[in-house]
């Protein structure tokens, strides 16, 4: 009998779809978490994975006892969840069950993490896809410790999502509801610094006028309106925010690389010196730009 026959026909015209693309992003998450996510899934997969496998027509020409060895066949090979644990280096781990996540032979660090149940059904549907089909990335990749980038604005690159494609909509809801609990659930708290825009807001509201107040404090020092010098002025200001765009830019590239958008807790980032550097700085800014309005203007 051909594997064609787990694929149902789409004989009615008005058939529907329910799609998304859910982006995973600032997440705080363990091996743990995402084992627990793909126990649930793989529940729900193996549930619905019976509910074709029943629906599927029995061949006239087949024996019973084939078409039993047949079915528990499919139900055991053809709604699993794959994963692929990709480390930094090159290295892949694979598996189709849940121990896959405490093998000792994993990559160290982890780049990224993928399953599916796509792989599983089409190896034994001719390559046809599932009626309802989902995939879920999740990477713990940083981005430059200074990007070079010209599209600041942009959200900080990333292809951590749950796609999912489904004709059942209790189903695309329960994949929606076990990712929203279990990946999505747990964010940290500067994840706002990888969304879009914030470079321009932090420039804007944040370093922009920062910039401009120390650089109208040494101007008036090194250079009084009434002094000799007072034409390099312009000149000073020019250079001035320009050299503070460029420290800016580099300070908020070190910020994002510090603090990436998702975090895997056996991956010991050692970024942790790093975030205390970044905390000495940012405070000593802070600290020194209060003291000074406090002098000059009170």
């Amino acid at each position: 009998m051909s594997e064609e026959a787990l694929v149902k026909e789409k004989s009615n015209p008005d058939f529907q779809w329910y799609e998304d693309n859910v982006e995973i992003r600032g997440c705080d998450l363990s091996l743990p978490r995402i084992k627990a996510a793909y126990r649930e899934l793989s529940a729900l997969n193996r549930k619905e994975g019976e509910r074709i496998v029943s629906a599927t027509s029995k061949p006239d020409d087949m024996p019973d006892e084939e078409w039993e060895k047949k079915t528990a066949f499919w139900r055991d090979d053809a709604f699993r969840l794959t994963v692929s644990i990709n480390g930094f280096d090159g290295e892949t781990a694979y598996g189709e069950t849940e121990s896959i996540f405490d093998s000792k032979n994993l990559p160290a660090p982890i780049k990224s993490i993928y399953f599916t149940n796509l792989t599983a059904f089409s190896r034994n549907a001719n390559g046809n896809e599932p009626p309802n089909h989902f995939s879920l990335t999740i990477s713990f990749e940083k981005p430059p410790l200074f990007d070079p980038n010209p599209t600041v604005s942009e959200p900080t690159a990333n292809n951590s999502k749950l796609v999912s494609h489904c004709q059942d909509v209790s189903y695309f809801r329960a994949i929606q509801t076990i990712v929203a609990n279990k990946i999505n659930s747990k964010k940290k708290w500067y994840s706002f610094i990888h969304a879009k825009f914030a470079y321009d807001v932090g420039l804007w509201f944040v370093a922009f006028p920062y910039a401009l107040y120390w650089i109208t404090i040494y101007c008036d020092h090194w250079l009084p309106s009434t002094g000799a010098h007072a034409s390099f002025r312009v000149a000073f200001y020019i250079y001035g925010l320009g050299l503070s765009l460029f420290s800016y830019r580099a300070l908020f590239g070190y910020l994002k690389w510090a603090f990436p958008v998702n975090i895997l807790e056996e991956n010991k980032d050692n970024a942790t010196k790093h975030r205390i550097l970044l905390g000495g700085i940012i405070t000593s800014l802070i600290v020194g730009g209060i003291k000074s309005v406090v002098v000059n203007l009170f």
